[in-house]
């Protein structure tokens, strides 16, 4: 096991944003993107967490966490070649000061899917020197956050980029080409690691990794030769191919966990996203926590702590985000009952808020945001995630406290 060098840091009990669903009024290849009326509303003001994060800081400061992973918005640091905004990079740093006044670890993500125009207008990721741009990006941001940040996340869901935005187009640039699904694959990885060896060079104690979104794939039929191999297939090809190309650059291994998907061998790569008859969140995904603690304990193989650094659900339902809440943080401590090293768990997302492609119908947050009013409620799965995360201090494996006994009535 690779050594974890904050041994000081306890079990990291967060939750997640990224800038572009939360902050409002952004300008980069989505902003476009929207504005081109690929999706259905356009992001806009979203929650205006730019503005109102002391606010947003103070209730997340109330359901107990000690962890925020949040992002920083490239457009906002660098909205011309080589010019960085110092407004924009002070902001940051006295977001992230805010922070850790409130106890919280902060871990920052530096790509969560946004690019800004000037860098997707030459091409994106694709430019002939895409690492050292986004590695010159990054010494800013690491320059600016120097001494206050331990965690950092270089691309988030690196698969689900290359085939949101080049394989099935849903995504800016729009594009419908599988040679390229598998051509911005080591360009990411090229980023990445370029990245990485910056944040290292000027804070070699940081923790730096990916997060990568796992899918349980299994088969269809589990009696088919043909779809059990389609499953390992896709397997390793989606979930594990970043984290095996990435394994010398990096110091964790971070998990955006949802669903589970099936593999039919007549379809091949394309998995099936649900089976008939099955209960559905609003993003239309099965409910399956056993898959985290299968993916959580096959992670194993890598020999690396590991961080869940997203997993939530979409429901109008809050009992249904409830259960959901207890069924998957009892997963994960099943999965450290069998060895698996978990060091932190970040349910997605803090707070209600505008989910691409999707713009604002589904609702992930523990905290219900009024978009029209910009309202903050904490709903009843907040406070039961306050609890679970009171009754967790210091211990291994994390668990799922019994429900409280109902009063006793005098009568």
């Amino acid at each position: 096991m690779m050594s974890w060098p904050l041994d000081t840091t306890p079990f990291l009990w967060g939750v997640a944003t990224s800038s572009h669903q939360v902050e409002g009024n952004n300008h980069n290849d989505w902003t476009q993107w929207e504005e081109q009326g690929h999706v259905p509303e356009k992001s806009g003001r979203a929650c205006l967490h730019y503005e109102k994060y002391p606010e947003d800081l103070n209730l997340f400061a109330e359901l107990g966490i000690n962890a925020y992973r949040y992002s920083i918005e490239w457009s906002r640091i660098e909205p011309e070649p080589g010019y960085f905004d110092q407004n924009a990079l002070n902001h940051y740093r006295t977001m992230t000061e805010a922070v850790m006044r409130h106890q919280m670890e902060p871990m920052v993500t530096l790509h969560h899917f946004t690019l800004p125009l000037w860098f997707a207008e030459q091409g994106g990721f694709f430019h002939p020197e895409a690492p050292q741009i986004f590695a010159r990006y990054v010494k800013q941001v690491v320059s600016a956050l120097g001494d206050l940040v331990r965690f950092y996340i270089t691309i988030n869901e690196p698969m689900v980029y290359a085939v949101m935005g080049y394989g099935n187009g849903q995504w800016p640039p729009g594009h419908k080409n599988l040679k390229e699904v598998w051509q911005i694959g080591p360009r990411l990885l090229a980023c990445h690691n370029a990245a990485y060896h910056q944040i290292k060079q000027q804070r070699p104690n940081t923790m730096v990794g990916l997060a990568h979104h796992l899918l349980a794939f299994e088969p269809y039929n589990s009696r088919s030769r043909l779809d059990r191999y389609n499953a390992r297939l896709l397997h390793s090809l989606f979930n594990g191919r970043f984290i095996q190309w990435t394994k010398h650059t990096a110091d964790f291994i971070g998990i955006n966990y949802y669903t589970r998907q099936y593999a039919r061998f007549r379809q091949f790569l394309t998995p099936v996203p649900h089976k008939p008859d099955q209960i559905l969140t609003d993003m239309g995904w099965e409910i399956y926590p056993e898959g985290l603690e299968k993916l959580l304990v096959a992670m194993k193989r890598y020999d690396k702590p590991l961080i869940i650094t997203e997993n939530g659900i979409a429901t109008n339902d809050d009992r249904l985000r409830q259960q959901f809440l207890k069924d998957h943080i009892a997963a994960v401590g099943r999965a450290q009952n069998q060895g698996a090293i978990v060091r932190g768990y970040f349910y997605w997302a803090g707070l209600d808020n505008f989910e691409w492609a999707e713009g604002y119908r589904p609702r992930f947050g523990l905290i219900h945001v009024d978009y029209a009013t910009q309202q903050r409620t904490l709903k009843d799965s907040a406070l039961l995630y306050r609890r679970i995360i009171s009754a967790n201090q210091g211990r291994w494996p994390i668990s799922v406290p019994p429900e409280p006994e109902p009063p006793v009535s005098d009568l």
